[in-house]
């Protein structure tokens, strides 16, 4: 059953989970990835926000966007079977829900590992991919281990994504992009013009007139 789509854009928030992000290691191309497919299907990103892998950083950063209430949030990162990805257990502690072994996202994880073993050991690192907060359900990953997660906490829907980018987006394409669409309008049209032979000093009183004149409409020079 598909959603009355409705005039006003939707709004999202992204929390990107990961050390290597706050010490200049790795750039956090996954949000901007992710901010191009959310402005072309008409959603409204109003935040991206980095965390160091830190219990009480996600847990804190989970509450805080979740105060403001968007109709999505996206967490990146912190799925996979290691020490510091503890991206779903900061999640069940800010949302006070217990981690439990999840069937179907169990399932999953072993099906992907009977692709590489023939006789596939279901580890205590491996079923850790499985553990999710009650209530969550689990998306196929397409490409990778770490099932992609969903879950609803008042009135916003929260999706949690690996950090990998061949992941991120497969699970994105197969698994929320058609959500995205049920609830949005269309997506914005952009002209952009090249002008050349003025400073943008100058520039600055004709957009300030052309602001006035269109203000539905955003400038950005």
């Amino acid at each position: 059953m598909r959603r009355k789509k409705n005039s006003k854009q939707p709004t999202a928030e992204i929390i990107s989970v990961g050390n290597e992000l706050l010490i200049g290691h790795t750039l956090d191309t996954n949000s901007n990835w992710i901010a191009k497919q959310l402005n072309r299907v008409g959603w409204n990103l109003q935040r991206v926000t980095q965390l160091r892998d830190s219990p009480d950083a996600i847990i804190s950063g989970i509450r805080e966007s979740l105060r403001r209430r968007p109709l999505v949030l996206i967490t990146l990162g912190g799925l996979g079977p290691t020490h510091d990805d503890m991206t779903l257990a900061g999640v069940a502690k800010a949302l006070r829900r217990p981690m439990q072994l999840n069937r179907e996202a169990l399932q999953l994880v072993e099906e992907h590992y009977r692709r590489l073993e023939s006789k596939p050991k279901l580890t205590k690192y491996r079923t850790k991919m499985a553990t999710l907060p009650r209530g969550a359900a689990p998306m196929p990953n397409p490409v990778g281990t770490a099932p992609g997660v969903m879950l609803k906490q008042s009135g916003t829907t929260m999706f949690s994504l690996p950090g990998v980018p061949s992941e991120m987006k497969a699970i994105f394409r197969t698994s929320i992009i058609s959500y995205l669409k049920s609830f949005s309008v269309k997506g914005p049209r952009e002209l952009q013009l090249k002008i050349a032979g003025i400073i943008e000093s100058a520039l600055a009183p004709v957009l300030d007139e052309a602001r006035r004149d269109f203000p539905g409409l955003y400038f950005k020079s």
